[in-house]
């Protein structure tokens, strides 16, 4: 999971154009009276997509349906007035989703007092880490998940749900709880499949699809929820096998919060660290490309105090974690919103329709498990798969690693095996880098990896270019392969590293690069150093030993090679 590309960001709103409201710092900056219909127009879209998504994540989550119009418009308003990036959308997510529900599911029933006033305390506490995150200015680590990961990752929690909403598309009581469990359930459950449900999930699916290539902004999956409603209720369905999604109780948030046994406080605490890490490595990428689309600076930091502020104040009325969300914020990008207008629009209007939600108690579930296999798809990238194969099959396993890992082991177990399979990755590399031995291209000052038919062997010169900074792990690789090729150049007397690709050097590598110097000094050969950066010139300037701290510093591999070739001719 750096990012110093150089961008290319979309046209902005001029900034004489810009106009902030006394009270409201940066609230409306941006927005003009020409452009207050099309972004108005976002947030009614916005909410469009929102709705049938909040509810179906509400199944993922086994929360209350309304209890996730709550944390939409909770965790909307929250970010809206705190965070940075003016269309980042933040609500009920079907990523995180299954990863509280699972983890909580364990202490408590799902939808129970206590599963509730456990998952609002995980909203609590992962707010506080994600915020502290952000307000200590610790951005960065969001950069240590990296696409392998990220990919495998959100591939693995793709599976989850659409194995999680099968039974309802199928219309079978399903059972289990891990995903084996579940598949094994559902398969002796296959004589009693029903169709309805079936085809009312994958007609959803369909729909959705065909709204994509049409145009994104449609809300298809509005679209869908109505049209299956209102088949179920003219056809009677639910004597069909299709179950509904029940009575929908409208109420104000709720104070949750009370004090757990040190057990429930272990999976609670350890249940939030792996959201926040979710929460931050999705944020980071959503708030990343959004300001890229919309050309404003990112402030990750920032963006990480609004989502943290967003998960706190879900917590504190009553409800559970929440995430910023690439697919509402693409939404609202591609409907034309470029300030903090669509999301104030969208909160406003869901808290104005919320009486409504009663009338929701005949949404068919498989309508929903429809939404959530489409969402499902867009977790599951098999382009990006197959991209990360083609440019390097050891990442194409940490990213299997990472998607089977969190099918197989659960999310905290598959992300953690992730992780220390990328870092174990990066470590073998740096441990065994390449040693190239260059030569200068005919007839100019270019220095290139030695090929005989391209470039020329200069007598008496070996020039060597070492790919990785020069530390512990591979400080005897250096001096071995510094041997090797001297061995095969008995006649050399010059030796220049070009160490372009030296980013540091540690104690230990300092002391190699010293018993490198002083044996070769004893055979009158001498070590020249190229292309240092200034953090080498100053730890080569701090040796020990005198002879590292005389090595000749060059700027350039050719000058220092004709350095070298100066001082054979005259000796």
């Amino acid at each position: 999971m750096g990012h110093e590309s150089k961008r290319h960001p979309a046209p902005r709103t001029p900034v004489s154009r810009r106009v902030a409201t006394r009270g409201l710092p940066d609230l409306f900056l941006g927005v003009t009276r020409a452009d207050v219909p099309r972004e108005v127009l976002a947030g009614v879209t916005l909410l469009a997509i929102a709705i049938p998504e909040q509810l179906a994540t509400s199944q993922l989550a086994g929360v209350p349906a309304f209890l996730a119009m709550i944390a939409f418009i909770a965790a909307t308003l929250a970010f809206t007035f705190v965070g940075s990036n003016p269309i980042v959308s933040v609500g009920a997510d079907s990523t995180i989703a299954p990863l509280f529900a699972v983890a909580i599911a364990h202490l408590a029933a799902s939808g129970s007092p206590d599963y509730l006033a456990l998952v609002a305390t995980a909203a609590i506490v992962t707010g506080l880490l994600v915020a502290a995150v952000g307000l200590l200015r610790l951005g960065w680590m969001a950069d240590f998940l990296s696409a392998p990961i990220i990919t495998g990752f959100m591939g693995g929690i793709g599976v989850i749900i659409v194995v999680h909403q099968l039974p309802k598309a199928l219309g079978v009581a399903g059972g289990g709880e891990t995903v084996a469990a579940r598949l094994h359930a559902m398969f002796g459950q296959l004589a009693q499949v029903q169709g309805w449900p079936l085809a009312l999930a994958l007609g959803t699916v369909a729909l959705m699809v065909l709204g994509e290539r049409i145009n994104p902004r449609l809300p298809m999956a509005l679209v869908a929820v109505v049209v299956a409603t209102t088949l179920t209720g003219v056809l009677s369905l639910s004597h069909h096998g299709v179950a509904e999604l029940g009575s929908v109780i409208v109420g104000a948030p709720t104070w949750r919060l009370r004090w757990f046994s040190i057990h429930e406080w272990g999976a609670v605490v350890t249940t939030s660290i792996t959201l926040a890490i979710v929460v931050i490595s999705q944020s980071a990428m959503t708030s990343r490309v959004s300001a890229d689309q919309i050309g404003v600076a990112e402030d990750l930091n920032r963006d990480f105090v609004g989502v943290g502020a967003a998960n706190f104040v879900a917590g504190l009325l009553g409800t559970f974690p929440v995430d910023a969300s690439p697919a509402r914020t693409t939404v609202t990008y591609l409907a034309g919103g470029r300030t903090r207008l669509p999301g104030l629009v969208a909160a406003l209007v869901a808290l104005a329709l919320s009486p409504l939600a009663t009338y929701a108690h005949q949404i068919p579930m498989a309508v929903l498990a429809g939404v959530l296999f489409f969402i499902a798809g867009r977790l599951i990238k098999i382009d990006q798969f197959r991209a990360i194969w083609i440019s390097s099959r050891s990442e194409f396993a940490v990213a299997m690693a990472s998607a089977l890992g969190v099918i197989v082991l659960g999310v905290e177990l598959g992300l953690a095996l992730s992780v220390g399979l990328a870092i174990l990755l990066r470590t073998w590399r740096s441990a065994r880098p390449r040693m190239i031995e260059l030569g200068r291209q005919k007839d100019t000052t270019s220095w290139e990896p030695f090929d005989r038919h391209r470039v020329d062997h200069v007598d008496h010169l070996l020039v060597v270019f070492f790919d990785e900074a020069l530390y512990f792990a591979n400080s005897g690789v250096f001096r071995r392969q510094i041997h090797d090729l001297l061995t095969a150049n008995p006649a050399a007397k010059h030796v220049v590293i070009d160490a372009v690709a030296m980013a540091d050097i540690d104690y230990t590598g300092l002391q190699t690069l010293t018993e490198i110097v002083t044996d070769l000094a004893a055979e009158d050969v001498e070590v020249l150093v190229a292309r240092a950066n200034d953090a080498v010139r100053r730890q080569l300037a701090h040796a020990l030993d005198a002879r590292v701290r005389d090595l000749a510093l060059f700027d350039s591999v050719d000058a220092a090679a004709s350095h070298a070739m100066h001082k054979s001719h005259e000796g």
